[in-house]
């Protein structure tokens, strides 16, 4: 499940072709922000491939929205997707965002709040989730010709019951705290860009 976590900025650097913008590594990413951060500061820190709730990304004046005369009011996220994503600003990549924590202060108390926590809804209100693209819509099938309704709604109707979806593992990074000394460890690489499902029926 995609969450967001409380962090706190141990190494901060200057970015190398940007006076003002820093580089902070979180979780082993590099993700570029402004100069209001500092070394020591608790931030939260939304990994890439999540989506902000509508409520909060307007509330921190994180979409983008334009005033009357077409200038930038808002911040870079699209209204619709407002999806985090790994960007290249100034040519450093910048992988997810930070806020800081005090974002979070209309929906509990962050003194409560303690580096490792994840958070995805506090009381009740929907802070982030997984970004799920919507699925294209294609007119015409493989073969070039136009797909039929009867074609299109068996495609879309069609279910691998043996075969379950599977559309979110955690990751190591985010979950080193979970192991403690003596514990048996087996570790795999996936490949960015295969998978493979199977089933003995």
């Amino acid at each position: 499940m995609y969450c967001a976590y409380i962090t706190t900025i141990n190494d901060l650097r200057k970015h190398s072709n940007a006076d003002r913008l820093q580089c902070a590594t979180i979780f082993g990413n590099n993700v570029i922000v402004d100069l209001s951060y500092s070394k020591g500061q608790q931030v939260v820190y939304f990994p890439s491939d999540g989506q902000l709730s509508e409520k909060f990304a307007r509330e921190n004046n994180l979409i983008r929205e334009k005033d009357e005369n077409g200038n930038n009011i808002g911040g870079y996220m699209d209204p619709e997707k407002r999806n985090v994503t790994a960007i290249k600003l100034r040519g450093e990549k910048s992988d997810g965002l930070i806020l800081p924590i005090e974002v979070l202060s209309k929906y509990t108390d962050i003194s409560t709040l303690a580096d490792g926590d994840q958070i995805s809804i506090l009381n009740g209100q929907e802070i982030c989730c997984k970004y799920i693209p919507k699925k294209k819509s294609y007119s015409t099938s493989e073969c070039g010709k136009k797909c039929t309704k009867k074609s299109r709604a068996a495609r879309e109707t069609i279910s691998y019951p043996l075969f379950a979806e599977h559309t979110d593992t955690g990751q190591l990074a985010y979950n080193e705290n979970a192991f403690k000394a003596g514990d048996t460890c087996y570790i795999t690489l996936k490949m960015h860009g295969t998978s493979a499902r199977t089933a003995n029926t």
